[in-house]
């Protein structure tokens, strides 16, 4: 199963994530501005297409 993983050591806590657009299932979410994103694992299904918007590189794909 893949699976989007967020760094938070490399996340800038963007005010409106882009990354989190480019999620069709909604799986990326926020739910303060001010903090970072999380990931829902029922809805992620390691598609990358967040992988490639963070302008932070604070997104991965990981198999697990």
């Amino acid at each position: 199963m893949k699976l989007t993983v967020v760094d938070y050591n490399k996340c800038k806590f963007c005010t409106k994530c882009i990354a989190r657009k480019a999620c069709k299932t909604k799986a990326l979410f926020q739910l303060d501005p001010e903090e970072p994103p999380a990931v829902d694992a029922k809805l992620c299904y390691g598609c990358g297409k967040c992988v490639f918007e963070c302008p932070n590189e604070a997104l991965t794909i990981k198999d697990f």
